[in-house]
């Protein structure tokens, strides 16, 4: 028994290791490194930042269930839903 059971633990080290870091750095809402798979972040260009996709799923489930707007997750500046929108001025920078 104890050997099945530390057969899992190692198990799951090996699966849900995260890498130390990333060049891309880190995801400026869960904090973990973003992997460098770039099917797997999201880039916002109203904010400029780089969030992975699970803070990013997280966002449009929350808002799905709020039936609130689509913003985005760091900065809440809302999805241009037009390209005259996509051109409006940005928030200030607090």
């Amino acid at each position: 028994a104890m050997c099945k059971e530390r057969a899992v633990e190692l198990r799951d080290e090996i699966l849900f290791r995260q890498p130390e870091g990333s060049y891309l750095g880190d995801c400026p809402i869960c904090c973990l490194p973003l992997p460098l798979d770039t099917n797997k972040y999201v880039k916002y260009f109203c904010c400029s930042k780089v969030v992975c996709n699970g803070c990013t799923y997280a966002n449009m489930n929350r808002q799905m269930v709020e039936r609130s707007a689509l913003e985005c997750p760091f900065c809440r500046q809302l999805y241009a839903t037009s390209e005259e929108e996509d051109h409006r001025p940005k928030k200030e920078k607090m």
